[in-house]
């Protein structure tokens, strides 16, 4: 199943608690320093100005690692869930330096619970409750914890939801920038440093400009680099939501990675979320309650994605035969021969 995942996710006890503004600005202000060291040492004032632009890819190398890498907390592998589509949160709808973060979102009311259910009760239901109540792992290191606060934006009513997320590439595409611009600023102050008179100064001018365009380069790239349901499934289409008369909603079948977004700790929130989405399928649509045979559903969907992921699956598609994109008999080829003559 094709799918887009550019985080990986940290055992709850390997979490960094800091606010990671401060953990990039400590990043940031140790290696500003250091360079201002080293030029105090050679006499070159006029250096300091590198020495900022490698402070400033520093805070942003900090940030990005920190956002791909330790901002999701690990609660035990994928999971499946169905639910009815409450809102969605597209790249789009995003500005300024939440830009980057090109994740396309969905959020979901689980069954059985209606519309305008609150934490206590969703997180509370069988059989997919437990995916949006606090769990353990995140409490025993002192985490927040509110739960998802989904909000229906054309009737305004609110609902406990489970946040689902399509990745983008943006905050993948930014560190690759800035990794590159890193590199051209500590080229840029060596040669400032060790190549003295304007030659030397002009070559590190030189360098210090590609650093900050690589940089740009890579924030442009990455706000263009938009996640989508289609990543994951190219026939899901529009996703829809309820109308004002409350009903519409695309019903949807979500399997990913499940996770707890320790992102929001600086606001005192924190959730439970799907992230990455690997699997997403629309079963229905919502006609103000749920489908008298949901229980039968979710035991096929189970079924279905446990077959499509399982080893045996994933084996039989690595197979030659199997690799074929139009047709078998077209660009298809016959299976090994397994006879050593």
């Amino acid at each position: 199943m094709p799918y887009n995942q550019y985080t990986s996710c940290v055992q709850a006890p390997n979490h960094v608690k800091m606010d990671q503004y401060i953990q990039a600005t400590i990043q940031a202000s140790i290696a500003g320093g250091i360079g201002v060291l080293f030029v105090a040492a050679a006499g070159m004032p006029w250096c300091l100005l590198v020495v900022l632009e490698i402070a400033a890819m520093m805070w942003l190398l900090a940030y990005c690692h920190w956002w791909l890498d330790d901002r999701l907390i690990c609660l035990g592998g994928d999971k499946l869930a169905i639910g009815m589509l409450i809102s969605v949160e597209p790249p789009e709808e995003k500005s300024f330096f939440d830009s980057l973060d090109t994740d396309y979102s969905i959020n979901l009311l689980l069954p059985p619970n209606m519309p305008g259910a609150g934490q206590a009760i969703v997180e509370s239901s069988l059989p997919y409750g437990f995916l949006t109540k606090e769990q353990d792992a995140t409490r025993n290191i002192g985490l927040p914890f509110t739960g998802y606060p989904a909000i229906e934006k054309k009737t305004g009513i609110p609902c406990a939801g489970l946040h689902a997320e399509f990745e983008g590439g943006g905050v993948k595409d930014t560190l690759l920038g800035a990794q590159i611009a890193f590199g051209l600023s500590v080229a840029a102050l060596i040669v400032c440093i060790g190549v003295p008179g304007p030659i030397g100064a002009a070559i590190a001018a030189i360098l210090a400009v590609l650093a900050l365009l690589a940089a740009l380069l890579g924030a442009g790239i990455g706000r263009g680099d938009k996640g989508s349901p289609a990543d994951v499934n190219p026939s899901l289409g529009n996703l829809h939501v309820n109308d004002t008369n409350t009903i519409g909603a695309d019903l949807l079948v979500v399997m990913g990675r499940w996770v707890y977004d320790a992102g929001h700790n600086n606001q005192d929130q924190g959730w439970n979320e799907i992230h990455a989405i690997k699997f997403c399928e629309r079963i229905g649509r919502w006609t103000g309650s749920w489908p008298a045979d949901i229980g039968d559903l979710e035991k096929k969907w189970e079924g279905a994605v446990d077959d499509a992921t399982s080893a045996l699956t994933v084996a039989a598609q690595q197979k030659p035969e199997n690799q074929w994109e139009v047709h078998p008999a077209l660009d298809g080829c016959r299976p090994r021969n397994n006879d050593p003559h």
